[in-house]
C-alpha cells in the first residue's frame, strides 16, 4: 500500500482520526474494549512502520546524500562560529576605545554647563545688586523706579535664585517695592481722573509703561468707571428709589391722614429728572475721564497704540445703558417709549458737550424704544385723520387744524436729531397719504359731477368741499414747513413736500374744464352761421359790435367762473385750469376763423372785433391774458392777418409770424375762387369733422400734407379743364407750402 493511501486510511478511520486531533479529552473509545483498542492501535503503528520502511528503501540514496551534506554543513557552521567570536572580541575592544573618551567628554560638558550657569547666576546677581543700588538712589522718581523695577523683575524671572542668601532680602524687597509702586500709581490715576490733573496722569502712565502694564491698567480703569456707571444707571431707573424721592419731595404737600399715592405724572417728571441728571453729571464725568485717558495716552506716543479708548468706552456705555433699561420695570420702559426724543436729546446734548470726534450716537442699542416710539407716533398721526372722516361727512376746519397740529408736534419733537426727524417725516407722509386716500374714496366721478347747465348739485358741492378741505390741509402743512424750515433737516422737508404733490383739486377741476371746453366749442361752431361774415357791403362808416356768438361766449365764461369754478379754493390749480380753458378756446377760435368760407371784407372786420372781444370774454378766467404766451401772440397775429392781403400775409409769414403755415394756408382759401376748394371741403367734411381731425392731428407736417392735397386737386382740376390761368391766390399758397416744408426741415 502506498504511503499516501496509508495516511488517507488513518485519517478516515473513526478510531485513528481521534489521535490526529489536538484535544485534551480522553481518547478511549467507549464502544471498544481496552484490549481491542490496544490491538487496533498496534496494527496502525505496524502499518505506519511498514510505510516508513518502504519510503526509506525507496529513497535511501537521497537520504545518504543529505546525511553527507549535513556533515559539511556542521563543518561550515563551526568555521562561521569561530569568525563570529573573533568579530565579537574586536567589537568589545572598539567599544572600550569609544566609551572612554565619550564619558570623559560628557563629564567635561556637564562641568562646563555648570560653570556657565554659575557665571550667569553671578553675572545676574551682579546686575541685580547693581540695579538694586541704583533703585535705592531714585526713590523720588517713580518713572525711573518703575523702569529699574521692570528690569529687575525680568532678571529675577530668568533664573531660580533660591538658596543664594545674598539675594534673599533683595528679591523680597524688589517684589514689595514693585507692588507698592503699582498700588500708589493706580491710586494716583484714580485721584488724577477725579481732579482732572493731566500732569499726574502723564506721570502715572509713564510708570505703567515702564512696568509694561499699561494695557491692564487702562482696562481696569475703564471697567471701574463702567461698573460705577452701571450702578448709577440702575439707581436712576429704580422705581422704588424714584417713588421714595417723590414721597420725600411731596411730604410737605400731603394732607394729614391721607395716603401719599404716587401720581403717574409725578413719576414721569421725577424719572426724567433723574435721567437728565444722570447724563449731565455721572455720564458726562465718566466720559470725560475716558476722553482724558485717551488724550493722555495719545500724547505718550511711545507707550503703544491705544487710539480707541474713548470709542470703545462709549460703545460699552451704550450697551450697558441699553441692558439696564431693558431690565427696568414696565413703567420706566413705557415712559422711555413715550418720551423717546428726550432720551435722544440727552445723548445728543452729552455728545455735544464732550466735543469728541471719536464719539457718535449708537442707535442700534436703542432700536427697541425707537421702533416703539415711531409706531405710537404713527398711530397718533393717523388717529385724527381717520376720526375726521366720520361716515361720509366732509371734515371741518377744526378737525383739519387738529390733524395739522398733531403733525406739527410730531415734526417739532424730532428737532435736534436728523435720523429721528426723517423717520417722523416718513410717518407724517403716511398720515398725509391717508388723508388723500380718504378724500379720494369720497370723491364722486359720476357723469353728473361736471354738468354746467343747472346750478351746482349736491355731488358737485361735496366734491368742491372735499377739494377745499384737502387744499386747506396741504396749505396749513406747507405753512408749518415754512415756519420750521431753518430747524428741520432738508431731507425731512423734502419727504413731506413730496407727499403733498399728489394732493390737488385738478382731477375734479379737469372734469369741469372738459365740460366748459366742449360747450365753448359748440358756441364757437355757430360762428359759421353768422350772416355778417358774408355781407357784401363795406364796413366803412358803420358802428360795429362783436358777433352774437361772442356775446354768448362772454356770458357763458363769466357764468362758469362765478357759479362752478368759484367753488374751489385752490388758486394754483384753479389758475392752471382756467389757463387751460383759455388756451383751448383761443386755439379753437383761431382754427374756426381760418376755415370760415365764404368770408367777405365785412366779415373780416367783424372777426377782428371778435378777436378783441375774445380777450374781454376770457378775462374772468385769466386776469392777464399775456400770460398765455404763444396763444396770446397767435391771437394778436390773427387780428393782423384779417386786415392783410394774401401777398402781405405771405410776406409776414416769411418774416417770422406766430401762426402755423397750415392754418394761414387754410385761411387763404377764403380769398380764392369757387374752384379753389378748402381742404375740408375737398374731403367732404363739415366744420365739426374738420375740428375733430385737427384735434387728432396736431403735427404740422400732417396738416401741411392735408392742405397740399387740396392744392393738388385744384391743380388737377385746372389741367383737366384746360383752364388757362391759376387763381391769383394759388401761387401764394404754393409758396407758403414750400416755406412751411422748409421750416419743418430746419
Amino acid at each position: 500500500m502506498d504511503a499516501k493511501d496509508v495516511c488517507i486510511e488513518i485519517e478516515n478511520d473513526e478510531f485513528f482520526s481521534k489521535f490526529l486531533e489536538e484535544t485534551v479529552k480522553p481518547l478511549v473509545n467507549e464502544n471498544l474494549s481496552v484490549t481491542d483498542q490496544v490491538t487496533k492501535l498496534a496494527q496502525g503503528i505496524e502499518k505506519l512502520g511498514k510505510s516508513l520502511e518502504k519510503q526509506v528503501l525507496a529513497k535511501h540514496n537521497d537520504l545518504l546524500t543529505q546525511a553527507s551534506h549535513i556533515t559539511d554543513l556542521e563543518v561550515s557552521l563551526e568555521s562561521v562560529q569561530t569568525q563570529v567570536q573573533t568579530l565579537l572580541r574586536g567589537a568589545e575592544k572598539l567599544k572600550d576605545r569609544v566609551h572612554t573618551p565619550y564619558f570623559a567628554l560628557q563629564n567635561q560638558t556637564l562641568m562646563l554647563e555648570r560653570v556657565q550657569s554659575t557665571c550667569n547666576l553671578l553675572r545676574h546677581t551682579a546686575k541685580i545688586l547693581n540695579l538694586w543700588n541704583k533703585l535705592n538712589s531714585v526713590k523720588d522718581n517713580p518713572s525711573k523706579e518703575a523702569m529699574l523695577l521692570f528690569e529687575l523683575n525680568e532678571l529675577i524671572s530668568d533664573y531660580d535664585f533660591e538658596g543664594i542668601e545674598l539675594l534673599d532680602d533683595v528679591l523680597i524687597e524688589v517684589d514689595t517695592r514693585r507692588k507698592l509702586l503699582l498700588k500708589n500709581s493706580t491710586e494716583l490715576l484714580q485721584s488724577s481722573l477725579l481732579s482732572k490733573d493731566k500732569d499726574k496722569l502723564l506721570q502715572c502712565f509713564k510708570v505703567f509703561h515702564n512696568l509694561q502694564c499699561t494695557d491692564d491698567q487702562i482696562k481696569n480703569s475703564v471697567n471701574t468707571i463702567l461698573n460705577d456707571l452701571r450702578a448709577e444707571i440702575t439707581v436712576a431707573l429704580d422705581v422704588q428709589i424714584v417713588s421714595i424721592e417723590i414721597k420725600k419731595s411731596s411730604s410737605g404737600r400731603v394732607a394729614p391722614g391721607k395716603a401719599n399715592i404716587m401720581n403717574s405724572q409725578d413719576f414721569k417728571v421725577k424719572l426724567w429728572d433723574n435721567i437728565e441728571k444722570l447724563f449731565k453729571v455721572e455720564l458726562y464725568n465718566s466720559c470725560a475721564k475716558a476722553i482724558m485717558l485717551q488724550n493722555v495716552v495719545n500724547e505718550l506716543h511711545a507707550i503703544g497704540n491705544f487710539k480707541n479708548i474713548a470709542k470703545n468706552f462709549w460703545c460699552d456705555l451704550s450697551v450697558i445703558f441699553s441692558s439696564e433699561l431693558e431690565k427696568s420695570p414696565t413703567m420706566v420702559n413705557q415712559s422711555i417709549e413715550i418720551d423717546y426724543p428726550k432720551l435722544l436729546k440727552c445723548f445728543n446734548d452729552l455728545l455735544s458737550r464732550l466735543k469728541c470726534k471719536d464719539l457718535e450716537m449708537n442707535r442700534s442699542c436703542l432700536t427697541k424704544w425707537e421702533n416703539s416710539f415711531l409706531s405710537k407716533s404713527l398711530g397718533k398721526l393717523l388717529e385724527p385723520v381717520r376720526s375726521m372722516w366720520h361716515l361720509s361727512q366732509v371734515p371741518t376746519m377744526d378737525q383739519v387744524d387738529n390733524a395739522v397740529r398733531v403733525i406739527a408736534e410730531a415734526l417739532s419733537i424730532s428737532l435736534g436729531d436728523k435720523q429721528l426727524s426723517i423717520s417722523l417725516a416718513n410717518s407724517v407722509a403716511k398720515s398725509i397719504k391717508q388723508m388723500n386716500v380718504e378724500a379720494e374714496q369720497r370723491l364722486s366721478l359720476d357723469s353728473d359731477v361736471a354738468q354746467i347747465i343747472e346750478p351746482p348739485n349736491s355731488t358737485q358741492q361735496k366734491n368742491a368741499e372735499l377739494c377745499n378741505s384737502l387744499y386747506y390741509f396741504t396749505s396749513q402743512i406747507k405753512r408749518v414747513l415754512v415756519n420750521m424750515n431753518s430747524m428741520l433737516p432738508s431731507e425731512s422737508i423734502q419727504i413731506v413736500q413730496n407727499s403733498l404733490k399728489d394732493i390737488s383739486s385738478m382731477p375734479v377741476l379737469q372734469m369741469f374744464a372738459e365740460s366748459i371746453k366742449n360747450s365753448l366749442y359748440i358756441i364757437l361752431m355757430t360762428m359759421h352761421d353768422e350772416p355778417d361774415l358774408i355781407r357784401a357791403d363795406g364796413p366803412a362808416g358803420k358802428s360795429l359790435s362783436c358777433s352774437p356768438y361772442m356775446k354768448e361766449l362772454q356770458q357763458f365764461v363769466s357764468r362758469c367762473k362765478d357759479i362752478y369754478l368759484s367753488m374751489f379754493s385752490e388758486k394754483p390749480a384753479l389758475n392752471e385750469c382756467c389757463s387751460n380753458i383759455a388756451r383751448a378756446c383761443i386755439e379753437r377760435f383761431i382754427q374756426h376763423i381760418c376755415n370760415v368760407q365764404p368770408l367777405s371784407t365785412f366779415g373780416r372786420v367783424k372777426l377782428q372785433i371778435d378777436c378783441k372781444h375774445l380777450e374781454i370774454a376770457l378775462s374772468p378766467l385769466v386776469s392777464d391774458i399775456t400770460e398765455l404766451g404763444d396763444h396770446y401772440r397767435q391771437l394778436k397775429a390773427l387780428h393782423l392777418l384779417l386786415e392783410k392781403s394774401p401777398q402781405e400775409i405771405a410776406r409776414s409769414q416769411s418774416e417770422g409770424a406766430c401762426l402755423p403755415y397750415s392754418l394761414v394756408m387754410m385761411f387763404l382759401f377764403a380769398f380764392g375762387g369757387q374752384h379753389l376748394l378748402a381742404p375740408h371741403t375737398c374731403a367732404g367734411w363739415n366744420n365739426q369733422k374738420l375740428m375733430q381731425w385737427l384735434d387728432s392731428h396736431r403735427n404740422e407736417k400732417e396738416r401741411l400734407e392735408f392742405v397740399a392735397g387740396a392744392l393738388q386737386r385744384y391743380q388737377n382740376h385746372v389741367r383737366l379743364n384746360q383752364i388757362t390761368s391759376y387763381d391769383e391766390v394759388y401761387p401764394v399758397l404754393i409758396q407758403l407750402l414750400e416755406d412751411g416744408r422748409k421750416a419743418l426741415r430746419k
